[in-house]
């Protein structure tokens, strides 16, 4: 399975950094959401990831990757 398989499912999260590794169509997705991360104060990292497959739907509407 590769790591874009992976951050579909929910089970990998992405950072901000790695952006350009997320398909274009989850962009315009309602289930590509963030999370922050910091290590020190003032970092300002975070994480994307799906939440499509979370036990508590945002809704019903299919995923924009989906066929």
């Amino acid at each position: 399975m590769s790591l874009i398989d992976e951050f579909r499912t929910g089970e990998v999260s992405l950072p901000s950094a790695e952006a350009d590794d997320i398909p274009p169509c989850c962009f315009t997705c309602v289930y590509l959401l963030y999370k922050e991360f910091s290590v020190g104060e003032g970092d300002g990292l975070f994480y994307y990831y799906c939440a499509y497959n979370l036990a508590e739907k945002i809704n019903q509407a299919l995923p924009a990757c989906s066929p």
